[in-house]
C-alpha cells in the first residue's frame, strides 16, 4: 500500500490527513465562511461560540460538498 492508497482510501481518511497538515487553512475554511458565517447573527462567532462546530476546520465537511467550478 502506498501513502496515496492509504490517504485516499476514504473521505474519512483523506478528511483527518488534511487535518492533521500545520496550515493556517485551506479551501474548506473558506467555503465553511461562505456557507455558514457569512449570514450568522451571532456575536463574538469563534471556536467557542460558534453554532457550527462540526463543520468548523473539518475538510471532511468539504469533501462531501459538491463540487463548484472556479470562476
Amino acid at each position: 500500500m502506498t501513502n496515496f492508497d492509504r490517504i485516499t482510501a476514504s473521505p474519512e481518511a483523506l478528511g483527518a490527513f488534511l487535518a492533521s497538515l500545520p496550515c493556517l487553512g485551506g479551501p474548506w475554511d473558506d467555503a465553511f465562511h461562505r456557507h455558514f458565517c457569512d449570514h450568522c447573527e451571532a456575536e463574538n462567532c469563534d471556536g467557542e461560540n460558534c453554532h457550527h462546530p462540526a463543520e468548523r476546520d473539518n475538510p471532511l465537511w468539504w469533501l462531501k460538498q459538491e463540487a463548484v467550478s472556479a470562476p
